[in-house]
């Protein structure tokens, strides 16, 4: 089980780095969207960080490696089809987080996931807003 541990932990942490990348990406794009792009981005920055020292304490070593979310969100057409597939990236990351929790996890590591998820909880209700007022 430790080891599934540390594979999605990385797991996630890749994720999450892909998570910056695509926020730069929105960022660079789409300067002007009614949307708290900076917040979003600050909140997958965060989320990567934790993820590295949670590996860390866990007793594993912290993946180097990017996901390819990112390339997967430039390649959809237009806004709302790429702010749809990172909605469905967040969801998929709330999900790893749920299955993190039937582990055994250190308290430090499990309140930090509890905090991650609720950030991305908001981050897609946010962009769900957005994508409901288009």
């Amino acid at each position: 089980m430790e080891n599934k541990k540390i594979e999605l932990l990385n797991q996630l942490l890749e994720a999450e780095k892909a998570g910056v990348v695509t926020l730069d990406f929105f960022q660079k794009a789409y300067p002007d969207v009614e949307l708290p792009l900076d917040l979003i981005k600050s909140d997958e920055s965060w989320s990567t960080n934790g993820l590295i020292e949670s590996v860390k304490r866990e007793g594993g070593v912290p993946s180097k490696n990017t996901g390819d979310f990112a390339d997967k969100v430039k390649a959809q057409e237009g806004l709302s089809n790429r702010l749809s597939l990172l909605n469905k990236g967040q969801s998929w990351v709330v999900r790893k987080i749920d299955d993190l929790f039937q582990m055994e996890l250190h308290e430090e590591t499990r309140s930090f996931l509890t905090q991650m998820k609720k950030k991305h909880i908001e981050n897609i209700q946010t962009c769900q807003d957005f994508l409901d007022r288009q």
